[in-house]
């Protein structure tokens, strides 16, 4: 080849040269560009999961608690959160090694929303919080909480504590026996046709027409307690002897009258427990 021709096809590589400098280094900046989303992208991720991590461990937290919720499906329904959303954590992949396929993983990383998995983590726990608090609300209530919760209830008149001195069964603040007892007349009950005996009188009406007219929040120290007592209410059911409708909730014997329809006592019981359990 003659020296001119050598000088051309120098030329024409360099001029080649000069030309596809740009596309090189636009095609370094580009991927530049890129590595720097998908590490912003990941270190956005890692907040997330963080969060993530916090709410599980509120969760778990509220769920050691020594005071089990009065509705125990709570409980499911913070293990079902913690699992889905444990489930649902992303995790970074290793970077690509393109341009291209780093900016859809960085893209990818950024679109991770927990928002519904937070949610309900928060929702669950609130929950599960608030049965806890009903749960102490009925666990050995005062008679002064009772009436005042009783109170104001459709067909329940004049909620009345017993006492010492006016106790028909002699149980108050005895072993194993009722913290308190609350009995309350009702307009389901013809109130006329109660029998109260005057030798066994205690002078007050409500008290002396006991759980027959109308019926009675018994509270106990403990479940156990109130259970023994509901079982052995049970021996009665269905005998000319039966003490009416009962049923125990924290540490609490709801008793319904047995002049009443199985209707209007499990409304009336349903009030009752309703009334008791209300947080406020």
């Amino acid at each position: 080849m003659s020296y001119p021709h050598r000088r051309v096809v120098a030329f024409l590589i360099m001029v080649a040269i000069a030309l596809s400098l740009p596309l090189i280094t636009g095609c370094d900046s580009a991927k530049k560009d890129a590595q720097a989303a998908f590490e912003a992208a990941s270190a956005t991720l890692d907040e997330k999961n963080a969060e993530v991590d916090a709410a599980v461990a509120d969760v778990t937290e509220a769920m050691a608690s020594e005071i089990k919720p009065l509705d125990e499906s709570c409980m499911t329904a913070c293990e079902e959160a913690v699992s889905a959303a444990q489930a649902a954590k992303v995790t970074a992949p290793e970077m690509a090694t393109t341009a291209e396929e780093i900016s859809a993983q960085a893209n990818e990383l950024e679109a991770t929303d927990y928002s519904v998995q937070l949610e309900a983590l928060a929702t669950a726990k609130q929950a599960l919080l608030d049965s806890i608090k009903q749960r102490e609300q009925i666990t050995n209530p005062t008679d002064a909480f009772v009436i005042q919760r009783l109170s104001g209830i459709d067909h329940i008149q004049t909620p009345t504590a017993v006492t010492e001195d006016m106790d028909p069964n002699g149980k108050l603040n005895k072993q194993g026996g009722y913290t308190a007892t609350v009995y309350f007349l009702s307009d389901y009950v013809d109130q006329d046709s109660i029998y109260v005996s005057e030798t066994d009188s205690t002078g007050n009406e409500v008290i002396d027409k006991g759980t027959q007219g109308g019926g009675a929040v018994e509270v106990y120290a403990n479940e156990d307690d109130a259970n023994k007592r509901n079982e052995y209410l049970a021996g009665f059911d269905g005998t000319i002897f039966s003490n009416g409708y009962h049923t125990v909730h924290g540490t609490c014997v709801v008793r319904i009258s047995d002049e009443m329809t199985a209707t209007q006592q499990q409304e009336l019981e349903a009030a009752v427990v309703e009334a008791l359990t209300r947080l406020e």
